[in-house]
């Protein structure tokens, strides 16, 4: 399933509203893919709120004096290292800058560090990356849903509530006008598992249905919020490595399965690259 570097597909975890647990999804869905044999690179992509890599449990104290955006060709420090955990490959811009620093660019500055971390970092035979996206459809998700020659799939993840489902259905108006091919979306916060008696309980009112998503991609998974989780994630353990809530590992394994098979069935039809 490998491709050169220049041609690694893309797997966009994208939503059209912040808090709905994307970086989450991208991080498990990362880790999911590795434990099905995929060579996975992640690119923390949301440059305003580089969380990916703090939920593999990686940081960086110490603060940067600059960060560059473009260096040519073959020039020393041209190309980033990947960092590795868990046997997967990370490009963040929280490995660039101080944990307590942030990064004030304006649109294209912020797509130069964009494409400086998925073509300008080196990696180790990826057969995919997923990249965080941040929420909405600004600049950065414009650019990664036109990705040169790049097979481009394109993932939402969504709450149950309306206001979620509304701002996703936006977003989804800019991907159908792409060149990305949309697997389908996760349903997070699909109820709260009680950390005492384990029961599943509503979280959030459910959007009505002629309102949802779901009337125009298919849902992959519905994924029930825990506490416990998501303790783990703030330090650094994602649950595809505690395996501490199984409703979660499955569901992250299904969605794992459906991003392996359009995988292979992209690179099986040459008009999909």
């Amino acid at each position: 399933m490998a491709a050169s570097t220049d041609q690694v597909a893309v797997i966009a975890v994208a939503s059209g509203k912040g808090g709905v647990g994307k970086t989450t999804s991208a991080v498990n869905i990362a880790l999911a893919l590795k434990a099905l044999d995929v060579r996975v690179g992640l690119v923390d992509a949301d440059l305003y709120g580089p969380d990916a890599a703090h939920m593999m449990g990686l940081r960086r104290r110490q603060d940067a004096a600059h960060v560059t955006l473009f260096a040519a060709p073959g020039a020393r420090g041209s190309r980033l290292q990947a960092a590795e955990q868990h046997g997967v490959q990370i490009a963040s811009a929280a490995l660039l800058i101080g944990e307590n620093q942030g990064l004030g660019f304006k649109a294209p500055l912020a797509e130069l560090l964009v494409h400086r971390l998925i073509s300008g970092t080196t990696w180790e035979a990826v057969d995919c990356l997923v990249v965080d996206l941040p929420p909405g459809t600004a600049d950065i998700q414009q650019l990664i849903f036109a990705l040169g020659n790049r097979m481009t799939f394109a993932l939402l993840v969504v709450t149950p509530q309306l206001v979620a489902h509304r701002d996703a259905h936006r977003l989804l108006h800019e991907l159908e006008r792409s060149r990305a091919m949309i697997l389908g979306g996760i349903e997070n916060m699909a109820g709260q598992i009680c950390p005492n008696c384990g029961e599943l309980t509503t979280l959030f009112a459910a959007a009505p249905a002629e309102e949802a998503i779901w009337t125009r991609v298919p849902k992959l998974a519905s994924i029930p919020f825990s506490a416990a989780a998501a303790e783990d994630a703030d330090r650094g353990k994602p649950v595809m490595i505690t395996r501490a809530v199984p409703e979660q590992v499955t569901a992250y394994q299904s969605v794992a399965t459906t991003i392996r098979d359009a995988l292979r069935s992209g690179i099986d039809h040459p008009d999909l690259n």
